[in-house]
């Protein structure tokens, strides 16, 4: 996306949480991250670091950059190579981790469901088995999806994936309970689903929310404390991994946000 498409859908869109004329102190931070990114970006060009390091891609230097968008300015986020998140960046380091573990035991069959950029790379440069790429729309040409499917109804036969990689999706879903059954039934036995979702660590009890078609995130859950409860199946065991337990020179060098989590659900 161009920087002027970027801006007509949100600091120049009326019905944005980013709107300069509606919410003016949203758009100046919109902004500030922008410029502060390029900066950054010049620093860095003049003067090389290895401060940061993202286990994605290998890049190194002195900051991580700035998401940007209406909902939300976040600072040392994002890496400039290939677009990770500190969630992806948690996620790349227990993923190699079970590799590690597993003494070349690599997963045949993987399923990735709305692929982020990064999780692409990760899937394309790890050495794992093959990866289907799925996605419920075809319309972002960045996923390259192998294949359509609606996961509340997901047409893969019982069993057919080792691995199943579901990175904030399930958030997006309003039909959550199929959803996750889909993904049990879909898991060979022993197979893993690393499963990640937008959470609020303030919130008791997750709960369906409207969803905002204006919203460049349009979420139809919020999801909190009780998360493993919605995760359970008689089928599966739920471990959540927390980046509280990474060491902390890990998650300042990779800048990951000590808040940050997922979850290992294994077939039994």
């Amino acid at each position: 996306m161009s920087a002027w498409s970027y801006a007509r859908r949100t600091i120049l869109n009326p019905r944005s949480r980013g709107c300069f004329w509606k919410h003016p102190v949203q758009a100046v931070r919109m902004i500030a991250g922008v410029a502060g990114n390029q900066l950054l970006s010049l620093g860095e060009r003049v003067r090389a670091s290895s401060r940061r390091e993202c286990p994605v891609c290998g890049w190194q230097g002195y900051r991580f950059r700035t998401f940007v968008s209406p909902e939300a300015v976040i600072r040392s986020s994002i890496c400039p190579r290939c677009g990770s998140f500190d969630r992806h960046r948690h996620l790349v380091l227990g993923i190699r981790e079970r590799l590690t573990a597993s003494a070349g035991t690599i997963p045949d069959r993987i399923l990735g469901l709305s692929l982020s950029p990064a999780m692409a790379y990760l899937m394309a440069h790890e050495g794992l088995g093959r990866c289907f790429r799925s996605d419920f729309d075809g319309q972002d040409t960045r996923l390259e999806i192998d294949v359509m499917a609606d996961l509340t109804a997901a047409g893969y036969r019982d069993g057919a994936f080792e691995w199943v990689v579901c990175s904030h999706v399930l958030e997006h879903i309003p039909e959550l309970e199929p959803a996750v059954d889909e993904l049990c039934r879909i898991l060979a036995p022993g197979g893993v689903a690393w499963v990640q979702v937008a959470w609020h660590d303030h919130l008791e009890q997750s709960h369906r929310i409207p969803m905002d078609p204006d919203a460049l995130d349009a979420h139809a859950w919020c999801f909190g404390r009780d998360t493993e409860d919605f995760l359970a199946r008689p089928g599966w065991t739920v471990t959540r991994r927390h980046a509280r337990d990474l060491a902390p020179s890990d998650r300042r060098r990779y800048s990951i946000h000590p808040e940050e989590r997922y979850w290992i659900l294994q077939r039994t």
